[in-house]
Order: C-alpha cells, then sequence, then structure tokens
C-alpha cells in the first residue's frame, strides 16, 4: 500500500510539474524559462534596492521595433515575473514610444534589448542624461571576448558621446545574471571602457552606480582659463594658476588626483564670455558647448542662459556688485566761511535792511530798541564763530547719495570694465548711462580717479576693490561705496552638457564651503581696508586718513586765515570804491550821478 501511495505520489507530481510549465509559459522552452525567472530576480532586486529606495522615477521600455515575437515574449515575461506583486513607492512608466517629445519626470532607463546596436538607437532619441540599465535579454553565444568588445561600444557611445557613465549591463549567463559597468580612469587608461563586471550580491544604488572621481589616477582634465585677478592669475609659460579660484583648482586636482592642463579663452584676450538665451555663446562657454574641455572657472556667473545649455555645479561663492563712487570734494574756504549763511540768515539780513529803510537814516532809535539790537548782534557774531568752530572740527565734505535712485537723479554716470558690463545688460537703470573702462575689472578705480567729473560711479565687485586696495592701500581715503547694494551674483564653476564631473565636483565644493575653505582664501583681500559707505555718520572726517599731519593741518589753517584776510581786503576795497563814489557825486556836473548816490 505504500508503493502504491508513492508511485501515485510520484506521478501526481510529474503532471503538476508539466501542467505548471504548460501554464507558465506554453510557447518557450523552459531553459529560456529559467533565464526569464533569473533576470527578473535580478532586476526586482535593483528596482526596489536603487530606484525605489531613492524614490526615482523608472522610465522602462520593454519592447523594440527591432526585436521578434519571440523575443517580445521574453520581454514581456521577464517584466510580468519582475512587476507583479510589487508595490513600489514611485512612478514607473512603461511605453513603447522612444522618442524625445516623451517629457516625463524619471530618473532611470531600463532598456531591453536583443542587441547591442539597439541601445545606440534607442538612447540617441533622449536629450536626458539618466541612469541606464540596459537588460540584454539572447547576448549571442561564444567567446567572452566578443561580449565584452560589444559592451565597450555601448560604453564608448555613454562615454564619448553623451559623458554618461552611469550605465549597467545585465547578461544572462549560464550560472545566472552578470551585471558590467565601466572605470574610465583607472592607472594604465585614462578613458577606458573596458566592462567591468560588479557583484550582485549587493544591488544599492552605490554599488552598481559608484563615484568613479574620487581618484582620477594623474589623467589630464583641460580647463579654460584667464586673467580676472583676484579670482585668476595664469602663467602659462609654468602652467600655473593663482588667485582664489585658482587655490580653489589646486585643491580639487590635489584632492581628486588630475592633471590640470591649461586652456586659453578664444579670444585670448577675452574676459569670460556672453551667454544668450537663444544658445549663442562667446569665449569659454562656446567651447564648452563644442566639448574641446572639461570646464571652465574664473569669476564665472550662474545664469540661467547658460545652465539651459550647460551642465553646472552650485553656486559655490557669491560676489556682491556695488557702485564706488570718488570721494567727495572738500568745501572750499570761503565756503566754509558762507557755510553758516543759510536762507534764514539771509532772510533776517533782509529784513533789517528793510527796517533800517523803514526808520530812516537820520532817525535816531530808541535806546532799549538800540541794546537789544547790539544783543543781537552779539549772539549772531558768536553763533558764526562757533559754526565755522563746528564746521572746521568735523570737515565735513560735500553730501554724496545714498540710493541708487538719488543717483540716477543727480544725473550720475557709471563706468565698468567689459566683463562687468554683461550685468548691467540686465539692468534697466544702467542703459545709456554706462560706458566701458579698457582693461581688467580692477583697473576701472584708476579709470574713475582719472574722470574730471565728480557725478560719476564705477559699476564694480567688493571683491575687485578689495584686491586693488591690497595694491594701493594709501587710495583707500578716496573712494566712497554707495550705501545701497545694487545687486548679488553668484559663481558656478561650468562644464559640457551632461558632464560626469559635475556631480562629483560639487560635492567637493560642498565638503569645502562646510569646512570654510573659501572663506579662508578670500580673507588675504583688504576687507578690513574697505572704504565707507555714502551713508556713514562722520566718515569724510576719515578723508586723508594716515596722511593727515602737523603739516597738512597747519596749512589748513593758514588757508582759512588768508580767505580771511581776502575778505576784509575784499570788504575794505569795497569801501573805499564807495568812497572815492561819494566824493567823485559831490561834483556839481555830476548831479545826476549825485541824486542816484543819494537814492542808494
Amino acid at each position: 500500500m505504500d508503493l502504491r501511495l508513492g508511485i501515485s505520489g510520484f506521478l501526481a507530481t510529474l503532471l503538476l510539474n508539466f501542467r505548471a510549465q504548460a501554464i507558465l509559459w506554453p510557447d518557450q522552452h523552459p531553459q529560456e524559462e529559467q533565464m526569464a525567472i533569473q533576470i527578473a530576480v535580478t532586476l526586482k532586486s535593483i528596482l526596489i534596492n536603487s530606484f525605489a529606495v531613492n524614490a526615482m522615477g523608472t522610465y522602462i521600455v520593454p519592447v523594440h521595433e527591432q526585436m521578434s515575437p519571440d523575443e517580445v515574449h521574453l520581454a514581456n515575461r521577464v517584466l510580468d515575473l519582475s512587476l507583479s506583486n510589487m508595490h513600489l513607492p514611485m512612478p514607473v512608466v512603461l511605453s513603447q514610444r522612444t522618442k524625445s517629445e516623451v517629457r516625463l519626470p524619471t530618473f532611470c532607463r531600463v532598456l531591453f534589448v536583443t542587441r547591442m546596436e539597439q541601445v545606440i538607437s534607442i538612447a540617441s532619441t533622449w536629450e536626458e542624461n539618466p541612469l541606464f540599465l540596459i537588460v540584454w535579454l539572447t547576448p549571442p553565444s561564444g567567446r567572452k571576448l566578443e561580449l565584452m568588445k560589444k559592451m565597450s561600444t555601448v560604453f564608448r557611445y555613454f562615454l564619448h558621446e553623451r559623458y554618461n557613465i552611469n550605465s549597467v549591463i545585465l547578461v544572462p549567463a549560464v550560472l545566472g545574471v552578470q551585471a558590467y559597468h565601466v572605470w574610465p580612469y583607472t592607472p594604465h587608461n585614462c578613458a577606458s571602457t573596458t566592462p567591468v563586471e560588479v557583484s550582485l550580491s549587493d544591488t544599492t544604488i552605490r554599488h552598481l552606480y559608484p563615484s568613479r572621481f574620487r581618484n582620477l589616477h594623474g589623467c589630464p582634465l583641460t580647463a579654460i582659463v584667464w586673467k580676472i585677478p583676484p579670482y585668476m592669475g595664469v602663467k602659462w609659460k609654468k602652467g600655473m594658476v593663482s588667485g582664489l579660484d585658482g587655490e580653489l583648482l589646486h585643491i580639487l586636482s590635489n584632492k581628486m588626483n588630475f592633471t590640470l592642463e591649461l586652456m586659453r579663452n578664444e579670444p585670448s584676450d577675452l574676459i569670460g564670455g556672453a551667454s544668450y538665451l537663444n544658445g549663442t555663446f562667446t569665449g569659454p562657454y562656446k567651447m564648452l558647448r563644442e566639448r574641446r574641455a572639461n570646464f571652465t572657472i574664473g569669476c564665472a556667473s550662474c545664469t540661467p542662459e547658460r545652465s539651459a545649455y550647460l551642465q553646472s555645479t552650485d553656486p559655490y561663492s557669491q560676489m556682491a556688485y556695488v557702485i564706488v563712487m570718488k570721494a567727495p570734494e572738500r568745501y572750499s574756504i570761503y565756503e566754509i566761511m558762507l557755510f553758516p549763511f543759510e536762507r534764514y540768515t539771509w532772510l533776517a539780513l533782509v529784513l533789517v535792511y528793510l527796517l533800517h529803510r523803514l526808520l530812516g537814516v537820520r532817525r535816531r532809535l530808541p535806546g532799549p530798541f538800540l541794546a537789544g539790537w547790539m544783543l543781537w548782534i552779539f549772539v549772531i557774531r558768536a553763533s558764526y564763530e562757533a559754526s565755522i568752530f563746528n564746521f572746521l572740527h568735523n570737515s565735513p565734505g560735500k553730501p554724496l547719495p545714498h540710493t541708487l535712485e538719488q543717483m540716477l537723479g543727480n544725473g550720475y554716470r557709471f563706468i565698468t570694465d567689459h566683463a562687468t558690463f554683461r550685468m548691467t545688460l540686465k539692468l534697466p537703470d544702467f542703459r545709456d548711462r554706462t560706458t566701458i573702462s579698457k582693461g581688467q575689472p580692477v583697473d576701472v578705480f584708476d579709470a574713475l580717479l582719472k574722470e574730471r567729473s565728480q557725478k560719476i560711479g564705477a559699476f564694480t565687485s567688493r571683491a575687485f576693490l578689495a584686491y586693488h586696495l591690497t595694491k594701493k592701500k594709501k587710495s583707500r581715503h578716496r573712494f566712497v561705496i554707495l550705501a545701497e547694494k545694487v545687486v548679488d551674483n553668484m559663481l558656478c564653476i561650468y562644464f559640457p552638457k551632461n558632464s560626469y564631473f559635475a556631480w562629483d565636483l560639487n560635492k567637493q565644493l560642498f565638503k569645502m564651503r562646510s569646512f570654510g575653505l573659501l572663506q579662508h582664501f578670500s580673507e588675504r583681500l583688504a576687507w578690513s581696508n574697505m572704504p565707507t559707505t555714502s551713508d556713514a555718520h562722520g566718515w569724510s572726517a576719515s578723508i586723508g586718513g594716515e596722511e593727515e599731519d602737523a603739516a597738512t593741518g597747519f596749512a589748513e589753517s593758514m588757508g582759512f586765515i588768508l580767505a580771511a584776510f581776502n575778505c576784509w581786503m575784499g570788504a575794505l576795497g569795497f569801501s573805499v570804491l564807495v568812497f572815492g563814489l561819494e566824493l567823485l557825486s559831490r561834483r556839481r556836473r555830476w548831479q545826476r550821478f549825485a541824486d542816484l548816490m543819494e537814492g542808494i
């Protein structure tokens, strides 16, 4: 009886097995079914551990028009097994459309192919450069060297044509599924496209798509640079850079272990370059669009025009654009003497004159009124002397505007350098008021001092002014910064579109900002010697600064005494002239002139 039960059980198990195979996939060979299961298990693990954990939307292209019906069945079978009974916390899009007009918020592309040529055909229709997971359903049987060569062709396309190294190829084999990616920078090759097998025991995103640029093994990277102190100084013969961005570049090259190759801007005398929304670029940005270099750095502004056509890091530094004016002119000695005579003083003098005319010249004033008059004269004299003393003690300069609106209302003009002038194109207030000064941005301050007009300001950056004052500290008192800041500007490092360097360099910049290295470099500038702003109280008392000495003070005092003597001589000369006219009016022949003098 036990034997019967054993035979019955064996037959039942055999029938169930055949029935299961017939139900599972009646049109395919059991060996292909086993391969589909292996691929599905691996794909499901990657979807869960890599994409779902990081909430990365996935775009799956299951069928290609070049596939045969059996290959289509195999792709659908893999999808059925990998996506069934799986609730992924991420958007998964299945579509046979591969054209670029399909715009979906996905960060991964899963491609099912039977030939490596199909990968290039599908990927070339996309402008985006996401993570690629390529499932090679039916790799050709033969030597492994042939398989490696075909995969190398795909990696070469992604590396050189799309600047993408984040691609993984799944290849089914006899013992299971194998995965391959690429390490472009090795100790023996700086552009390697040789497939490297990766273990599928760990299917996390950091294992399948690791950072490959922590060590570039001394491989050369090309940087487009130009001279723009204090951010970049270039010694072409030695191949060395200096300055704020130059120091940053040295740290990045040491941290990532790459050799820096400098490339001149085109044209070589151009500082930076222009960018427009229609994709028209000049200088380094045009060169990056043509993929003639790896990146550019050197006071490059973060703009939407450049970000639309190039790859960039996050802003690593901030620079404030301000308006620098010449220090105000001092009041002349004669202006100081007349300074207390405001409109109320002149009004009082007019009233006194009218009162004198009203009472008459010959009429004698009452005693109390005369005493009050003499007391009032004493108060006026004491007030005048106190005003002059207070004026000389504070030594004020002529008032300057505090805001950009006041500058525009007072008819100010502006000068700037060629590189900074591009910033003014976005500011309507500077149209038809700005002229370009030749040379570097730090040369604009010398051009400002050469201007004869006082109503002119330099549109520039605080960093340029600080660098200028490190070279010419004694010029600090000759400048004043407008109290109102005009605009802030961010600096970025730019790469060709979809460049794989941007992500790793951006992480290094974030660490440097977090540890304050960028701020440490900027402290080399003369920030403590910066001029005061136009709204600072008593700022003009510092005019002359350290140059103020006893000889200067004595000369100023003597100048005021000389001015008082000149005024006294002028008044005396006027009195003599009036006396002479009085004498001439006494002549009998000049009766009309006598009547005129009598009336006066």
